[in-house]
């Protein structure tokens, strides 16, 4: 798999694992339901918050306001939700 395929896997996996835990997500300042979304390898998470080889982040974009939020995708796939 080449690593444009390994990250489109990635961003697909953050994304539905995103759909699962808020599936009806609006923006925290305007109640957009539409966004913006950006994959990116955080590597001051680790240690502590995840491991060296999964250490994304999910950022959403409010296409309304532009207001950003963020969500460390390993702590987002927890099983037992917050």
């Amino acid at each position: 798999m080449s690593e444009k395929d390994r990250w489109s896997a990635d961003f697909e996996k953050a994304r539905g694992i995103l759909n699962a835990r808020f599936p009806d997500l609006r923006c925290l300042r305007c109640g957009e339901d539409k966004f913006l979304m950006r994959l990116w390898s955080d590597e001051s998470l680790s240690p502590g918050l995840s491991a060296p080889q999964d250490n994304n982040v999910l950022e959403l974009i409010c296409d309304n306001c532009g207001y950003q939020e963020k969500h460390v995708v390993p702590i987002l796939n927890k099983t037992e939700a917050a």
